[in-house]
């Protein structure tokens, strides 16, 4: 009997051993089925681009965030604004004609809950006189430095900038080539490298928005060297407006 005895303790010695540290042997196994939730996402407002525009008039924007549904309620400083929901992060909105100030936007989902970018959007009164134009830098390939022969015409527009009202904005874009990442990122070098400059010029930080697009807008549509040249560009807006 000594040998069977043996191998039923070879055998129970687990069971002994699990319950001898106060657990079942089976709780030591996770079920396969076992399904973990994912937390509900909460409602948040990011931004809303472009963050500044021109008091008086209506124009569209973007609302960033997390949480949205289609057929939330977007207001600006209380106001309603017309919004189309296009995902889950992304509304865009008609900026109604508000006056000079800065304004809450709030998202309302259809449950009632609520978030709000306390005061997102800042608006500015209009410029009837001279205002600064609009002027694109071009850039080599794969590059965000500011060529000599441009310069000139950046500094020509930081002086018109200092002496007026307008914020502006600095957009970087890229031609097609290269992963969508790499373009929004030398996309934002770009629009930072062109800011960089301005602020250095003296127009005021918060004045200066930089943003990138990538190779989502581009200036041409045509192939080649000729095209993707002329989609190597930071754009910089005067006025807030798009």
């Amino acid at each position: 009997m000594a040998r069977p005895l043996r191998i039923l303790l070879f055998i129970l010695a687990p069971a002994l051993l699990a319950a001898k540290c106060g657990k079942k042997v089976e709780d030591e196994v996770t079920p396969p089925d076992r399904v973990i939730n994912s937390p509900d996402v909460a409602l948040q407002v990011a931004s809303i681009d472009p963050n500044f525009g021109t008091a008086g008039t209506s124009f569209s924007a973007e609302v960033f965030g997390n949480g949205f549904e289609n057929g939330s309620e977007v207001s600006i400083g209380g106001a309603p604004a017309d919004a189309r929901y296009r995902d889950h992060s992304t509304l865009v909105v008609t900026v109604p004609a508000l006056s000079v100030g800065s304004y809450d936007v709030v998202v309302e989902n259809a449950d009632g809950t609520r978030a709000t970018l306390r005061r997102g959007l800042t608006l500015v009164a209009g410029d009837t006189g001279n205002r600064c134009r609009a002027l694109t830098v071009r850039f080599g390939l794969d590059s965000s430095v500011l060529d000599a022969g441009i310069r000139g015409q950046v500094e020509t527009l930081a002086t018109c900038l200092r002496g007026s009202t307008d914020f502006v904005r600095v957009e970087g874009h890229c031609d097609e080539r290269g992963t969508t990442e790499y373009n929004v990122a030398l996309g934002q070098r770009r629009a930072d490298a062109v800011a960089r400059y301005l602020l250095g010029l003296g127009v005021a930080p918060s004045r200066v928005q930089a943003v990138s697009y990538g190779e989502e807008r581009p200036a041409s549509a045509a192939a080649g060297d000729t095209g993707w040249a002329e989609n190597r560009r930071a754009e910089i807006v005067p006025g807030g407006g798009r």
